[in-house]
């Protein structure tokens, strides 16, 4: 029986840990209230926020564009799946998932994206997963989503590795447009620096799963290059015959590495091998180029380090902001002739690039609101140079690209039903719009002191360029072309930014006097974030360590550029195209708008009938909120209905199950919090009733007595909790603040302390006979609230933060139950090491109030289970004055990155010596005494990867050994999930 248990947990693992399968087991989050429609046609189902019902129509356009050909090299075509939109999150994703099946598409274009407008890019990417989806879903597969549902389809991503899911959807991506993201410069630039990937004799797994010592490019890099190597290999799709061997015999569990075999005398080493072999000796036959900037900076070894957006402080120094594996991202300030630097601020996660004027730097980030989680603003901030303190400016929550000028400040606004605006300020006066026309995205803004005009990156259909905007309108200043721009910067009639049009990223600059560009670096692996300094350009450099800051005379290398419609195919071996469409060519006109209103009509969707979905079952009876919450696996034998709406706003389930000790066991559960307020519905029917009894110690016969029970009914409970989660992002620190109130009623029997009868001994005398009554209500109320600074790549808790917490919890219709009221408190420290952490905790807790025996103890009484110590439960504890506290060091031991190849990967081992210290007053032949319980020991941690899953998918498990101060040694052991 254990070792079905276990496997089932490595399965359930597994299975979660791929955040396309865990939309039941994690909250994806709620958009703001707002009124939805619905599309419906024979193969998909748009649903969207009205705001963007135009962009709604243009989706739905190219996904019906693209479906004869989007399942190109796969023998089954898209699974019909319904889209669902999201328009006000700022951190621009797509997402395709179970649990239910939908593909989620946040509708705000990415900053940093390519030549082609965000919504083709989503059609192209994810529709591919639904493809993925449908071919999966046949076979052993299809007959267990027949027993299980949703849950069961589930089980067929195994069969095929995510890496090679997403390295797909990226091909399908490219070769649906002109040059798209996998023929980026960028895109491989890290493999072309490390240069010896394919010979790296170590487990290959730490390149599908990650590092915490190492940069490794993530499963998007990895998965492209293996797949368009596999299609110019084997000149197929071979995804196609490992999906179909997959789905029919997912039991056998290493389907992918049998099928590879079976088809193509191959296996997933051998093909990374073969792929980066190949690509090493292309890039190795590429003209040698050196970096035309001199470094300012050096770069550490085993820390990788980026630099970014350097803008000139005067002469003789630099801002800019820097990030790596150990620390979060922060301003510093280099000097520019010694390369000494020092940090100013931290920041929180920035959007958009840094601006600076007036002895003030202005720049973006991402800011969750107050409420909602799939809010996601770009907020301006603002710091002062004299104190280095950021700031947050008020009424400025969709911001992009601010730009400082000597009297003025401009920046692009991005609104959620898709159009773009530059708004500019002027120092004393008022504010100046002007709008972009639709369908152009809006990717940069410069402002030029020589023609005092405003000039912008776009995106449209006819690739990326230049413009003019003014009250006027946008003007072109460049012309249309699948050439990705980015980092846009002007000065003294110059327009500088980052261009891939030779075939790699490098620093460009357009003389608007005489209409000519020019590139104006050369580098080994791309010249980044160009912005001048009087005679001299600033930018960054790339190479396996990083990006470091650097620069040189602006007019050093002065190369024109001819203008063309494609980038020089420099870095990317030749490989065959899909004959599919290219969405470049695509163009949805008003003609395409009025058919398709015609042809298919928007109705509302209600959002009430649809709050229920249920999308699997399971033939045991358990709780997925505690698997989620508590990472407790309850089984019962019965049967499990899970259920999620497809606007991810409500979570519910209902189970039966049955065991020989409780019998029938009927469970209920739903939350909600599609309006900020999170509600929480729970109910249960079966089991024994609870009872909550007396017993005192008869001195004369030395024993306890209980009071006598009467044969127990079925316990049922409901209970309902209202919380109110309330965020607050300020940079650097996240704090949250979190208001709950909640009721439950259970058929607890409770003693009747109304018949006691005390004798002269003071003992009770008719303890036999005192009686229950029946029912329980429990209300509770608390406040808690959390400060914590942002983690780095390779901490495992805050360096700097607390908790505090305080809880009431009253009967409100037994007088006679004592009230509970406690106080909880946590703090985390820096240890003596680079991520170590030190944490202290400690915790109050008293019964208040109700029936007092005459030695003062509560007999009714509630208790918080909060801080009780290692090796011990709650029935050891007793809620008179109860104090507690918990010392905890965490850190590192080491990095093995090794493990069983293909099986599971360690990723790193941790350590936390703890101890534990409680002290409370307990009931006693005398009255209340005192007692004091303490543990020590410690807990060994495993970061791991199992099946060479990515790095969003590490998991831990956890040996703690502690020694309590009264029994043995307690052993315990946990799970931690990525959800």
């Amino acid at each position: 029986m254990r070792r079905s248990l276990f496997l089932l947990l490595v399965a359930l693992c597994t299975l979660f840990g791929m955040h396309r399968a865990a939309a039941q087991y994690y909250t994806w989050g709620s958009d703001p209230p707002q009124k939805w429609s619905t599309i419906r046609t024979p193969d998909v189902r748009m649903i969207y926020p009205d705001t963007v019902s135009a962009l709604a129509r243009r989706t739905l356009f190219y996904i019906r564009t693209v479906q004869p050909d989007i399942s190109y090299g796969f023998s089954r075509g898209p699974m019909r799946i319904p889209f669902v939109m999201h328009p006000e999150n700022f951190q621009s994703n797509g997402l395709v998932m179970y649990l239910p099946k939908r593909v989620e598409f946040l509708t705000s274009p990415a900053v940093d994206g390519y030549s082609m407008p965000w919504c083709k890019q989503l059609v192209a990417h994810e529709y591919r997963h639904a493809v993925q989806y449908n071919n999966l879903d046949r076979g052993v597969i299809r007959v267990l989503s027949w027993l299980l549902g949703q849950q069961g389809s589930t089980i067929g991503l195994l069969c095929l590795p995510i890496w090679a899911m997403e390295g797909d959807a990226v091909m399908s991506e490219t070769m649906m447009s002109s040059f798209g993201r996998g023929l980026q410069p960028s895109f491989s630039m890290a493999y072309r620096a490390m240069g010896s990937v394919g010979r790296d004799c170590r487990n290959i797994d730490r390149w599908f799963c990650g590092s915490y010592r190492d940069y490794i490019p993530d499963h998007y890099e990895l998965g492209y290059q293996i797949c368009s190597y596999a299609w110019a290999r084997y000149d197929e799709n071979i995804w196609d015959r490992v999906a179909w061997y997959g789905a029919r015999n997912p039991y056998l569990l290493a389907t992918t590495r049998i099928a590879l075999e079976k088809y193509y005398d191959t296996n997933v080493s051998k093909l990374f091998r073969e792929t980066f072999d190949t690509l090493e000796r292309f890039w190795d036959s590429l003209p040698k180029v050196s970096d035309s900037a001199r470094p300012l900076v050096g770069l550490p070894e085993r820390n990788h380090t980026t630099y970014q957006w350097p803008l000139p402080l005067g002469d003789t120094a630099v801002l800019a902001v820097k990030t790596d594996l150990g620390r979060v991202s922060r301003f510093v300030r280099i000097d520019r002739r010694t390369g000494e630097e020092h940090t100013i601020a931290s920041t929180g996660l920035i959007s958009t690039r840094p601006t600076l004027g007036n002895g003030r730097i202005w720049w973006t980030e991402y800011r969750r609101s107050l409420l909602f989680e799939q809010r996601v603003n770009s907020q301006l901030c603002w710091m002062n140079l004299a104190d280095g303190r950021p700031r947050t400016a008020g009424h400025a929550r969709r911001v992009l690209y601010p730009t400082a000028t000597p009297d003025e400040l401009g920046w692009v606004e991005y609104s959620p039903d898709g159009r773009y605006t530059v708004a500019v300020r002027r120092n004393g006066a008022g504010e100046q719009r002007f709008a972009a026309p639709d369908g152009k995205e809006l990717h940069g803004l410069a402002w030029d002191d020589l023609t005092r005009a405003w000039y912008v990156l776009v995106t449209d259909d006819s690739g990326m360029w230049i413009g003019r905007i003014d009250a006027e309108g946008l003007h072109a200043v460049t012309e249309g072309a699948y050439i990705t721009l980015s980092d846009l910067r002007a000065g003294d009639g110059r327009l500088y930014y980052g261009s891939i049009a030779s075939g790699k990223d490098e620093a460009h600059c357009y003389d608007l006097t005489t209409g000519r560009e020019y590139r104006i670096t050369t580098s080994a692996y791309g010249s980044f974030d160009p912005a001048p300094a009087g005679g001299e350009l600033l930018v960054t450099t790339y190479d396996r360590r990083g990006y470091r800051v650097a620069e040189q005379p602006t007019d050093s290398a002065l190369i024109p550029v001819a203008p063309s419609r494609l980038p020089v195919n420099l870095v990317n071996p030749e490989r065959r195209r899909w004959e599919v469409v290219n969405l470049d060519t695509v163009r949805f006109t008003a003609a395409d708008s009025t058919a398709q209103s015609r042809d298919f009509r928007a109705k509302r969707y209600r959002k009430v009938p649809n709050l229920i979905n249920v999308h699997s079952w399971m033939p045991v009876a358990f709780n997925p909120f505690s698997l989620v919450d508590e990472q407790a696996i309850d089984l019962n034998a019965g049967v499990t209905l899970i259920s999620q709406n497809l606007l991810s706003n409500t979570e519910s389930y209902a189970s039966y199950g049955w065991n020989r000790h409780e019998g029938s066991l009927v469970n209920l559960g739903v939350r909600y919090f599609g309006l900020g307020v999170r509600f929480d519905l729970d109910a249960s029917y079966g089991g024994n009733q609870l009872f909550y009894s007396l017993g005192q110690y008869n001195a004369q016969t030395g024993k306890y007595e209980y009071q006598s029970r009467p044969a127990p009914d079925k316990y049922y409970s409901v209970g309902l909790t209202a919380s109110l989660p309330l965020c607050f992002q300020r940079g650097y620190r996240t704090r949250q603040l979190t208001v709950s109130a909640g009721w439950n009623y259970s058929n607890g029997m409770v003693a009747d302390l109304d018949e006691i009868r005390w004798g002269d001994n003071g003992g009770i005398t008719n303890i036999q006979h005192i009686g229950f009554r029946k029912g329980l209500h429990k209300v509770a109320f608390g406040v808690g609230f959390s400060d914590q600074v942002r983690l780095a790549h390779r901490d495992f808790a805050p360096r700097w933060g607390y908790t505090l917490m305080t809880n009431y919890t009253f009967n409100p219709a037994d007088r006679y139950f004592s009230d509970l009221i406690s106080f909880y408190g946590q703090t985390y420290l820096p240890g003596v090491a680079p991520h170590h952490s030190l944490s202290v905790a400690a915790t109050y807790q008293t019964s208040i109030g109700g029936y007092k025996f005459p030695g003062g103890y509560a007999p009714l009484s509630y208790k918080s289970t909060r801080l009780i110590p290692r090796g011990f439960t709650s029935a050891d504890i007793v809620s008179n004055n109860y104090t507690a506290g918990e010392l905890n060091y965490r850190l590192p031991l080491c990095y093995p990155e090794g493990g069983i190849g293909s099986v599971i990967y360690f990723k790193r081992i941790r350590l936390n010596i703890g101890g534990d210290y409680a002290r409370f007053r307990t009931p006693g032949t005398r009255g209340l005494t005192w007692r004091g319980i303490w543990s020590a020991g410690g807990d060994l941690s495993f970061d791991f990867n199992l099946f060479r899953q990515p790095a969003s998918a590490t998991s831990s498990f956890t040996v703690s050994c502690y020694r309590p101060s009264s029994g043995g040694v307690w052993i315990g052991a946990s799970l931690g999930l990525p959800f």
